[in-house]
């Protein structure tokens, strides 16, 4: 394949409020129009996090979205919600409604329509299902699988909320067993379990931009030191949107409590002898998980890493970890500047042909499942060579 491309691993989309109607079971139609007529009324903007200069539409209108991306070199997407129904909070990708039966009736609306929304572009899409841990276990592990069946390409990690189970419960073992038994990879997207700040305004944006990496990113020691990874080894956890300046911390933090000898591994161990893990923090870090830099930019993590091999004992995101993410429509994405961006990324010294295709999409494809022969002929069309995007933006 010549022309490089990308597989950005971070998109958002949503139907219209209206648009979800034919995906509910009838008994929840009366509540669905009950929410679409009170948010129309009070003039709430049909959108969740959205840079409006792209249009409402930019969230649901499949051939928009094509075109859009296309003129980026974008040939692919793996899709996150940008919005269910019944959520009380438009701004929240997955938001609630305080009714758990409304809740899961929402969670599978959209999985149906996210189902078809990807079907219109055959093998271009990777659709994230929406599911919950605080529901009947078995549950979940339907809606993995039915997720499967019906062509979706992962789980997205669902927050966890005050009160929540905990991801090192054993408990949720058949849905980790789900996931690696149908080789859907889970995802923590950026933000998923923060605290909803108030009062809303200057200081809350703030906040939730300086703490939404704490809380999307605690799910990663709850894994590893719970031994997930080791009863469910194949299983692959993707981090998307979460910023990556946290994961050396964790990562070298997890090394020294594991170690031989840490006062606090060994009260642990005083309470409960039965060993959950087998390996190193590092070693799972390895194995099991990637990073989705998203919207990307040099700054999210030291791109001369990505040319390093020499893999040990010290943390560092690797080109075989890296996956880029444009993040449309949200207000943070790359666009309508991605191509200044691309540009910066492939112009770096450190970065080969070789580093850039497997950050750009070879990883993408191979963790999220995409056909990279079935694309081709999309890489033909709106492809790039990387002197081309350096020299353009010269």
């Amino acid at each position: 394949m010549d022309q490089m491309a990308i597989i950005s691993v971070d998109g958002h989309v949503k139907a219209p409020r209206g648009g979800y109607r034919e995906y509910f079971e009838q008994r929840y139609l009366d509540a669905l129009d009950e929410w679409v007529g009170s948010q129309d009324a009070a003039g709430v903007p049909d959108a969740g996090n959205l840079n409006h200069d792209f249009g409402l539409d930019s969230q649901w209108d499949s051939d928009k979205r094509v075109r859009v991306l296309e003129d980026v070199g974008v040939v692919a997407e793996v899709l996150f919600p940008n919005g269910l129904a019944f959520q009380t909070s438009r701004l929240e990708d997955v938001g609630v409604s305080r009714d758990p039966a409304l809740d899961r009736a929402a969670r599978l609306a959209y999985n149906r329509w996210l189902a078809d929304f990807c079907a219109a572009t055959p093998g271009r899409r990777a659709g994230q299902a929406v599911v919950s841990f605080d529901d009947d276990v078995d549950l979940t592990v339907e809606d993995v699988y039915w997720a499967k069946e019906h062509g979706l390409g992962g789980i997205m990690m669902p927050a966890l909320n005050p009160g929540g189970t905990f991801f090192f419960d054993p408990v949720l073992d058949p849905v980790w067993g789900a996931c690696q038994e149908t080789g859907l990879p889970i995802s923590q997207h950026g933000g998923t379990g923060a605290p909803s700040y108030s009062p809303p305004g200057f200081a809350s944006i703030l906040t939730l931009a300086m703490e939404h990496s704490f809380f999307s990113g605690r799910s990663l020691s709850q894994l590893i030191v719970g031994g997930v990874f080791d009863r469910f080894p194949d299983l692959q956890v993707v981090f998307v949107e979460t910023e990556a300046y946290w994961m050396p911390q964790v990562i070298n933090r997890l090394q020294q409590f594991t170690g031989m000898g840490n006062d606090w591994t060994g009260f642990a161990r005083s309470i409960n002898r039965e060993p959950t893990m087998s390996r190193s923090p590092l070693e799972y870090w390895t194995s099991n998980c990637h990073v989705g830099l998203s919207p990307f930019n040099s700054a999210m993590a030291p791109i001369e890493d990505f040319a390093r091999s020499d893999v040990g004992s010290e943390f560092f995101i690797s080109a075989d970890k890296a996956m880029y993410g444009v993040d449309y429509p949200h207000f943070e994405s790359i666009l309508p500047n991605a191509s200044a961006t691309l540009a910066e990324f492939l112009g770096n010294p450190a970065i080969t042909d070789e580093i850039a295709r497997k950050v750009l999409y070879e990883n993408a494809a191979r963790i999220y499942g995409f056909d990279l022969d079935a694309l081709r002929p999309h890489f033909e069309r709106v492809g790039f060579e990387s002197a081309d995007v350096i020299s353009a933006a010269a």
